[in-house]
């Protein structure tokens, strides 16, 4: 149960990370100014790529420090019948997914973002 506990709170903390509400706020504007011409394809590409930068960092750095703090809790008695660094393996498999799937909705939205600036030229 206390597994389960964990896995959904890395979910939501990745969730934040991933999608920052005023972020998405801006993007949201990008695209409206883009689709009336107010900004140009290149303009845009960077606001996503920007965007995408500051995720891999946030993501990065939490997972940082999920590891350092795995690792300083390895060092500490165990208790039940996982380890903490097989804990800690199955948090960062299932992280990788998420990552991945996260990934795979980013690069779905940048290709309709792709496809209406094609449109619009």
């Amino acid at each position: 149960m206390a597994t389960a506990q964990k896995v959904k709170e890395f979910e939501q903390v990745i969730e934040r990370i991933v999608f920052d509400e005023g972020e998405l706020d801006e993007l949201k504007i990008a695209v409206r100014n883009f689709s009336k011409g107010a900004i140009t394809p290149k303009q845009l590409k960077q606001n996503v790529l920007q965007y995408r930068g500051r995720i891999v960092k946030d993501v990065s750095n939490f997972l940082t420090y999920c590891l350092n703090r795995a690792r300083d809790k390895d060092h500490s008695p165990v208790d039940g019948g996982f380890t903490n660094s097989t804990q800690s393996d199955l948090t960062s498999d299932q992280l990788q997914q998420e990552l991945a799937e996260r990934n795979e909705l980013l690069e779905i939205v940048a290709k309709r973002i792709s496809a209406l600036a094609s449109k619009k030229t």
